[in-house]
């Protein structure tokens, strides 16, 4: 009997565990974090940028079906360090656990990446650096570089040498400040052919006021032969040549206008021949491997293995603005 007893006792605490088991696994929850990439401002430009942290967020789905990875693509409406400062203070708030971040200026938004670290949360920036900071790396162009290619571009078109005026990107931000050396550097370096800056204003946006700016800096330089855009308001420069009728930008090398980015209204200039080239960033691939490699910090606890992640560039002219392969990641 005792014996009898003993077998029935074991065999219901099986089924207990059995049972416990069971509902244990059903409630089960996903690990999760949360994701933030906040952009310098919104615009054609970075939506390019969210496409690719969405499309690595999508995949990890797959790859990692045991986490749920919810992402913030945002920014303000305006460039403004004070904005993107608030912003963050917010993310942090809401317990994010990662943020990538293009910084609108380095000095300026340096403590609040440092407050943001000191909170537990990892940082990492895109486009412009914040070298200062305690952010883990940054994923994005060579700037100076990026500033030399335009320059060089000019220099092999232009019989006789380039003569600049160049709507430079916001003066305080960082990856402008190194495209611009690596313009001046350039044109300096060729000094001998014929190359030079005339002049350059910063901040020079879209719109009428814009535009006015760009021929204001014609008038007062009579002798320029190149037009140059180092960040994404070359549709200024655009719609001055149209206004003037200079259609014939691929075609000649007495002048030039080479632009920067694939902003939809670029890509028509060119198009157009109202443009001779323009440099393209792959942004995409900034939040995609920005993504990527905070998932990887939080979930697995890798480092991302670089200080900087350098993401390519190319240019787009008249030869290949029409093809599909020149754009094969903005599906």
């Amino acid at each position: 009997m005792k014996k009898l007893l003993s077998i029935m006792l074991i065999f219901v605490l099986a089924l207990s565990l059995v049972a416990c088991g069971g509902k244990k696994e059903e409630g089960e929850e996903k690990k999760s974090m949360k994701l933030a990439v906040v952009y310098t401002a919104l615009g054609d430009f970075w939506d390019m940028c969210g496409v690719g942290g969405t499309k690595r967020v999508e995949e990890l789905k797959t790859e990692y079906p045991d986490w749920t990875v919810d992402l913030e693509l945002t920014g303000p409406s305006e460039m403004g360090s004070a904005a993107q400062i608030q912003i963050m203070e917010n993310l942090v708030s809401l317990r994010y656990d990662g943020i990538l971040i293009a910084a609108s200026d380095a000095e300026a938004l340096t403590p609040s990446i440092n407050a943001a670290i000191d909170a537990g949360v990892l940082v990492f920036t895109m486009d412009t650096d914040c070298p200062d900071s305690k952010r883990i790396a940054f994923v994005g162009t060579h700037n100076e570089n990026f500033g030399r290619k335009l320059a060089q571009y000019a220099v092999d078109w232009v019989d006789g040498g380039p003569k600049v005026i160049l709507n430079h990107g916001a003066i305080a931000q960082l990856g402008m400040i190194q495209r611009l050396k690596g313009i001046t550097d350039v044109l300096n370096e060729n000094a001998s052919k014929g190359a030079e800056l005339l002049e350059y204003q910063s901040g020079v946006s879209g719109g009428p006021d814009g535009q006015a700016l760009c021929e204001q800096m014609m008038l007062s330089n009579p002798g320029w032969n190149t037009t140059m855009c180092d960040s994404a308001g070359g549709s200024v420069v655009a719609a001055v040549w149209e206004e003037n009728g200079w259609f014939d930008a691929p075609e000649n090398h007495k002048r030039a206008s080479v632009l920067s980015d694939d902003a939809p209204q670029v890509i028509n200039a060119v198009k157009d021949k109202l443009a001779t080239a323009t440099l393209v960033q792959k942004q995409w691939q900034w939040a995609y491997y920005g993504v990527d490699f905070m998932f990887k910090k939080i979930a697995l606890g890798q480092d991302p293995g670089t200080d900087f992640y350098e993401t390519s560039t190319f240019y787009v002219t008249l030869d290949n603005v029409y093809d599909d392969d020149m754009y094969p990641d903005r599906s």
